[in-house]
């Protein structure tokens, strides 16, 4: 039994030989006509893989690639419709306030209060960095014309569209209505209608010592400067009085300090409350033994 165990290692070890000395082509083509074919079923067949790869690239990833560019997308939408609604505001308060002056009987007529109204969103739109590349027509394709400013109040509708920033997507485009809305700056015009004549309405300050029948009165109309606190030793107001400072603000050592032309104190900061008016529309017989203004009071009585 050893002998025939150590013969068949012999014959194990010269076949071993014969194959390491063929060469790798003949290596190969032995092994392939000895293997069997259920057990390596790919060997003919490895081709496949890289035709399966082929129909992905060519398929799955411009899917793939199309989906992300419309998912970021959605974040631009959101992006535009948060400065566009900025923009509106801002429009529609500067209109509010450029209708200060306007009375029952003098009023801004529709067309020039869509151009100041246009001017002005355009300026909010740049001011906010609002990406208009993605609207139609960019800032010039925003459309107000569906805007109500015939009333008391100012009612901006903005109407613009958003294309898709990639061909594959299509050439589709969504559309858009935002709205913003103010108030005019005229007060309570009913309440100028059920004026009576014994008792009038006035305009008073919280602090305000005086009333006033005027409400574009010079006390209460502020006009802001600037000037360098040097100059402070020989400027004068209006009522040829001299500056002193401030009570709340004006007794740090800025260079610019802020005056107003009625005004008898200097201030070192525009956030100060003396800088600020807070007027309230009352009935003369609630002013509470309160003076007319020198200004506007005298003259009406007169």
């Amino acid at each position: 039994m050893p002998l025939q165990k150590s013969h068949k290692d012999k014959k194990h070890l010269k076949n071993r030989h014969n194959k390491a000395s063929l060469s790798p082509k003949h290596q190969m083509t032995g092994t392939l006509q000895e293997a069997s074919y259920d057990t390596y079923p790919l060997i003919r067949k490895q081709v496949q893989p890289e035709a399966s790869i082929t129909l992905e690239m060519v398929v799955v990833l411009p899917l793939f690639i199309s989906f992300m560019v419309f998912f970021l997308f959605l974040f631009r939408v959101l992006l535009v419709q948060e400065n566009m609604e900025e923009a509106l505001v801002y429009a529609s308060r500067t209109l509010a306030i450029s209708c200060y002056e306007e009375t029952a009987q003098d009023q801004k007529s529709q067309a020039v209060l869509l151009a100041e109204a246009q001017l002005a969103l355009q300026k909010g739109l740049e001011e906010s960095d609002c990406p208009v590349d993605f609207i139609r027509g960019e800032a010039a394709g925003v459309s107000l014309l569906t805007s109500d400013l015939t009333g008391d109040d100012i009612v901006l509708r903005a109407s613009y569209e958003i294309r898709l920033p990639c061909v594959l997507l299509g050439t589709y485009s969504f559309h858009f209505v935002q709205c913003a809305q103010s108030r005019k700056w005229i007060g309570n015009r009913t309440l100028e209608q059920m004026d009576d004549l014994d008792d009038e309405w006035v305009y008073i300050t919280p602090y305000g010592t005086v009333y006033h029948r005027d409400r574009a009165c010079r006390y209460l109309d502020l006009n802001i400067r600037a000037v360098s606190r040097q100059s402070l030793l020989t400027l004068r107001n209006a009522d040829r009085k001299i500056y002193r400072p401030c009570e709340s603000c004006g007794l740090s050592g800025n260079r610019t300090v802020y005056v107003t032309d009625y005004g008898e104190r200097y201030h070192n900061s525009l956030s100060c409350s003396g800088l600020k008016r807070t007027i309230y529309m009352i009935k003369l017989s609630q002013t509470g033994g309160k003076k007319a203004c020198s200004k506007c009071g005298a003259r009406q009585q007169s």
